[in-house]
C-alpha cells in the first residue's frame, strides 16, 4: 500500500516529503545534541569552565555556582534537569532558556504530528480526506516552525549574552542552533508546498466532478 501510493504521488508531494524528511533530520540533531551554545578557548583562557550547552544538556570544565557557596565544581556532560544541577538551577535554568526549551519543544512535537499524518496518509487515507489531511499537515507544520522561530529568536538574543554562562564574551551561537534554523526554515517552505498540493488535488478533484457534467449537458 505504501510503495503503490509513493509510485502514484505527484512529483511535488515527492519533494515534499524530501523536504520534510531533512527538516525533521536537521531538528532532531538539534533538539538533542549540546551545541546550541558553545565557548572557544583563547590565550587569555585557554580552558573555559563553561564548554558547551544544548536545550537539555550542559557540559562543565570546573564550573561553580557564581556566589561560590559551595565547594562543589561541575565536570563533563549532564542532563540540565538532574539533581547535580540543583545548586546552579537558578544560573542554568534562566527564564529565556526555559522558554527556548519549551517553545522548541512543541515545534518538535508539531514536526513528529505532522510525520504521523503524512504515514496516515500514505497507509490508510480514504480518498475523500486527502485533501483535509494535507491542509492540516500545512497547518501544523506552519504552527511548529512559528514555535520553533520564537525559540530561536529568544535564544539568539540572550543565550550569548552576559548574564548567562560566565565569560561570556568567548560564548558563541554553535551548530546546534545552526540546525535548528535550517530545520525550521525547511518547515515554513514544506508547510508551503503540502498547503499547495491540496490546492491542485482540490482542483483536480473539482475538475473530474464538473466534467461528467459538462459532457451530459453536451449531449443534451
Amino acid at each position: 500500500m505504501l510503495t503503490d501510493e509513493w509510485y502514484t504521488a505527484s512529483s511535488l508531494f515527492k519533494g515534499n516529503l524530501c523536504v520534510l524528511a531533512t527538516s525533521i533530520v536537521c531538528t532532531v540533531i538539534s533538539f538533542f545534541s549540546p551545541y546550541w551554545l558553545q565557548s572557544y578557548p583563547t590565550a587569555k583562557l585557554p580552558r573555559p569552565k563553561f564548554t558547551h550547552l544544548g536545550l537539555w544538556h550542559a557540559c562543565f570544565d570546573g564550573f561553580h555556582d557564581r556566589g561560590h557557596q559551595y565547594e562543589v565544581k561541575f565536570y563533563g556532560c549532564r542532563h540540565v534537569l538532574l539533581e547535580e544541577y540543583d545548586i546552579i538551577r537558578s544560573e542554568l535554568s534562566k527564564p529565556f532558556f526555559v522558554a527556548t526549551q519549551f517553545f522548541f519543544t512543541l515545534c518538535f512535537v508539531g514536526m513528529l504530528l505532522s510525520a504521523g499524518m503524512v504515514l496516515m496518509y500514505l497507509l490508510c487515507i480514504d480518498e475523500y480526506y486527502r485533501v483535509k489531511v494535507l491542509r492540516w499537515i500545512g497547518v501544523d507544520l506552519v504552527i511548529s516552525a512559528i514555535c520553533g522561530t520564537i525559540a530561536l529568536i529568544i535564544f539568539g538574543a540572550l543565550g550569548d549574552g552576559r548574564d548567562f554562562m560566565p565569560d561570556w564574551e568567548q560564548n558563541y551561537l554553535s551548530w546546534s542552533f545552526g540546525l535548528g534554523f535550517v530545520g525550521v526554515f525547511l518547515m515554513y517552505l514544506v508547510a508551503a508546498l503540502f498547503i499547495v498540493e491540496a490546492r491542485i488535488m482540490q482542483r483536480k478533484e473539482i475538475a473530474r466532478e464538473t466534467l461528467p457534467q459538462y459532457a451530459m449537458e453536451k449531449r443534451v
